[in-house]
């Protein structure tokens, strides 16, 4: 290994050490990798210095002279003796001898194991993703990686939203590592360390999925003190929960159960509708999206004026299915005449390449 590399290697080693002891769970198989290697290299450190201080003492070896019988004594290499050695010196080296037997065994066999499990490039890659969370800025956290945060992540990665995902558990975080190429954190979401180590501070919403509604509320609370400016959407697995969660800090609280009854129900007789709905959810293809828009990002030709004389829908080649005046509730289907105020928003709807369209000819470049 070249010395640029060992230096390298050794800041990093004391860089993920740092930080294994500020993460909870995340870092702990790595915390067990570090204390492994440190062990094996303390004992090595240990044998050498013993010997060179039994082979000083004793036999009056020059430093140099000792720390070389040390050496070949602990690799077992067979070379002769330096000086002949007296009864005490020979009494000392063969109980050196059979302590650096089992130390070099061992200490070779953990070095080549961390190296062969891969402990090395986990350490490397954690690393690296600690880097990359740092630099987040404005992106989603998603608390838990149950089956409703699977569909979470991937809908964030989908629109190509920046996000973190926190697992307590060790199978799923496992399954993110080898089967997602997300960004992630092993550790629990309800502890303040945790979520800094997210970014909550930068961040720009929280998902909160853990399947305990207090564990939800205890994620809530914390959030909203750390950012008060987070947008919060929490599950709630009692209904009774929804207003405490909302109360609590959250801007939303989802009961999926509520969702999937409903969906259900509507099956029965209406399944058609169902399909539609399904399809402007991107549940199904994924090729209809939904989008709201500050007025103010039109361009200033269609601000201040009605839907109709504005000519957005001409330009912009697509329906404004709802508009949301400042502080008012969405308006579903807003008439003509409806003045297109800068303090309001318009949601469109449309195909991928229908939205392109419509915000390179209605949006203002920044």
């Amino acid at each position: 290994m070249q010395p640029a590399n060992l230096l390298h290697f050794l800041f990093l080693f004391l860089r993920i050490r740092r930080l294994s002891a500020k993460r909870d769970i995340r870092f702990v198989r790595i915390t067990q990798i570090v204390t492994r290697l440190q062990f094996a290299l303390l004992m090595v450190v240990l044998s050498l210095g013993i010997g060179t201080a039994g082979f000083v003492f004793i036999e009056n070896y020059p430093l140099l002279d000792a720390w070389y019988m040390s050496v070949i004594t602990l690799a077992s290499v067979g070379f002769g003796e330096i000086h002949p050695l007296s009864n005490a010196g020979r009494l000392f080296t063969s109980f050196l001898i059979l302590f650096n037997v089992g130390l070099f065994a061992y200490s070779i066999s953990t070095i080549i194991g961390i190296f062969t499990e891969g402990g090395l490039a986990r350490l490397m890659s954690d690393y690296q993703m600690d880097q990359q969370i740092k630099k987040l800025s404005g992106h989603t956290i998603v608390c838990g990686f149950g089956r409703h945060a699977t569909e979470v992540a991937q809908e964030l990665a989908k629109h190509q939203i920046p996000f973190v995902v926190i697992e307590n558990h060790l199978g799923k975080a496992e399954k993110i590592r080898e089967e997602t190429g997300y960004l992630f954190i092993e550790g629990d979401a309800t502890q303040d360390n945790v979520l800094e180590a997210a970014g909550i501070e930068r961040a720009a919403a929280l998902v909160a999925t853990l399947p305990s509604d207090a564990d939800n509320l205890f994620i809530v609370i914390s959030a909203r003190q750390m950012n008060p400016s987070l947008r919060i959407i929490s599950r709630a697995i009692n209904e009774a929960d929804e207003p405490k969660l909302r109360r609590a800090g959250a801007d939303h609280a989802v009961v999926p159960e509520r969702i999937g009854g409903y969906y259900m129900a509507t099956l029965v007789d209406k399944p058609d509708l169902v399909r539609f709905f399904t399809l402007l959810s991107n549940m199904g293809s994924g090729k209809i999206e939904f989008e709201e828009l500050p007025v103010s990002r039109l361009l200033p030709d269609f601000q201040g004026k009605t839907i109709e004389n504005s000519g957005l829908i001409q330009a912009g080649q697509l329906p404004v299915i709802a508009i949301r005046p400042f502080g008012g509730q969405y308006q579903i289907n807003p008439a003509p005449e409806t003045v297109l105020q800068p303090d309001s928003h318009i949601v469109v709807l449309g195909n991928p390449e229908q939205m392109a369209g419509f915000r390179k000819q209605v949006l203002a470049q920044n």
